[in-house]
């Protein structure tokens, strides 16, 4: 199968590749086969991707977080899914979202904002730990606990705020970059989210042998409860944005007399990851998807909607060029592509 994906992210390539399909990756960065450098309609990147050779059978948009620089996927001829990840940051994802045939959305809570042709398809982890003895385990983690990623990210103003008061009241160990050699060798990873996500830091560190002490409290909505079992893959949660009770949880899962059951929920919830909650999982499942959407002619009945669809998708370039931080020329080019 021939994919054409769009974004700055290498999501599934190498293992969609490993499975013998053939990725084209366009985007804003020049790790893409196809640079972004302005905004583009779909069909013109599909006729750019067919004269070097390479006609998509199907597309994948998947969300690297950035203002989209492609329009019209709804005119495309082939099926197409959004990924959709940070949804709770960007409200045009939503409207967005009709121009596919079929969503993905990494935040269960976020399903209202979607069309119903759509499902829960959680983040994964792509690096995994090997499984350790508890003397093993005990002897290569060497950090308590630890942190590693952006402090002052414009999505999560509380971060630097939480960790600096965390940090007082209980020792942390706190690096931004490379997060694979601090997690094989801590305990604990203390995640913060910026509204409450399930975000890639708790497969992460899950993954890599870590137990991971997050702040995603279960509710009926973000579906969490029926990922981790708690106090047996994963440390029970603490309030968001409550340092006493993640200064508390700490000290009690790091004393000495919880050793044994922190190491057990860290290889349980290493277990967990690696066969729910891998890549290789949800590229399975991403496949499935698009043979089904083959299958069933989406692009047919997709355009007996197209229409409505385009009034919908309209509101998300609207609220796009509506936006006065973005980029000038961007809020032009919105604007232009809302009123066609």
């Amino acid at each position: 199968m021939n994919i054409l994906q769009y974004g700055k992210n290498p999501y599934f390539i190498k293992e969609l590749e490993s499975l013998g399909h053939t990725v084209f990756r366009i985007g804003e960065t020049d790790q893409c086969d196809l640079k972004l450098t302005s905004v583009m309609s779909a069909r013109q990147a599909v006729q750019v991707c067919t004269s070097k050779g390479f006609v998509p059978d199907v597309f994948l948009y998947a969300d690297d977080s950035t203002l989209p620089h492609l329009f019209g996927i709804e005119d495309l001829p082939v099926p197409s899914i959004f990924f959709s990840i940070d949804t709770y940051c960007h409200r045009w994802h939503g409207s967005y979202a009709h121009a596919f045939d079929y969503v993905l959305y990494a935040q269960a809570e976020e399903a209202e904002k979607f069309p119903a042709c759509a499902e829960h398809f959680p983040l994964f982890a792509t690096q995994f730990a090997e499984e350790e003895s508890k003397e093993e385990w005990l002897a290569k983690r060497d950090i308590p606990i630890a942190f590693v990623g952006t402090l002052g990210h414009k999505n999560n103003p509380d971060r630097n705020s939480f960790y600096t008061l965390f940090k007082a009241f209980h020792p942390i160990f706190i690096t931004s970059g490379n997060f694979v050699p601090i997690y094989l060798r801590s305990k604990i990873i203390l995640n913060q989210s910026a509204v409450g996500e399930l975000n890639f830091r708790t497969f992460e560190a899950m993954a890599l042998g870590c137990a991971c002490l997050a702040d995603n409290v279960p509710t009926k909505k973000n579906h969490i409860g029926e990922i981790f079992n708690f106090g047996v893959n994963s440390l029970p949660a603490y309030p968001r944005l409550d340092v006493a009770k993640a200064v508390d949880f700490s000290l009690y899962w790091l004393a000495k007399e919880q050793e044994d059951e922190l190491y057990q929920i860290a290889m349980q919830g290493r277990k967990l990851v690696q066969e729910k909650h891998s890549v290789s999982a949800r590229v399975l499942r991403l496949l499935e998807l698009f043979q089904k959407l083959l299958a069933e002619n989406a692009v047919q009945e997709r355009r007996k909607t197209l229409a409505e669809r385009k009034k919908t998708i309209a509101q998300a370039f609207s609220f796009l060029a509506e936006q006065s931080v973005i980029n000038s020329q961007l809020v032009q080019v919105y604007a232009d592509i809302a009123k066609k």
